[in-house]
């Protein structure tokens, strides 16, 4: 009782505007995974758990390309754990991380 939910057509709409520089199909594939289930509507506490990850990135993107380069994931491992991580960590993480092998993780590699 008492749960918060937004329907996914007002969502995108606010989030379109403003998100207005993320590319289209970035976005797209989000709403697919706040609707995972299809229901139309995603709840507070799911929204969160998305929305996290997504500022998370956006606070350590610093060319703002969409994509963490090693330094830049260094930088938000660092902030997650509040301890400057060691470079092996870091190279780990962004293989196991980097599904397209591209060296860097974009958006949706990260949420």
């Amino acid at each position: 009782m008492g749960e918060k939910f937004a329907q996914m057509t007002q969502l995108k709409i606010i989030l379109n505007k403003a998100l207005f520089f993320i590319k289209p199909e970035i976005m797209d594939k989000l709403y697919l995974i706040m609707d995972y289930n299809g229901k139309g509507a995603i709840n507070e506490k799911e929204f969160m758990v998305i929305m996290r990850p997504w500022a998370s990135f956006s606070a350590t993107d610093i060319n703002n390309d969409n994509e963490l380069d090693i330094h830049e994931l260094k930088t938000l491992i660092w902030l997650m754990d509040n301890e400057e991580p060691d470079d092996r960590r870091v190279q780990k993480d962004l293989k196991l991380i980097d599904d397209d092998c591209s060296g860097t993780i974009d958006r949706l590699e990260w949420i």
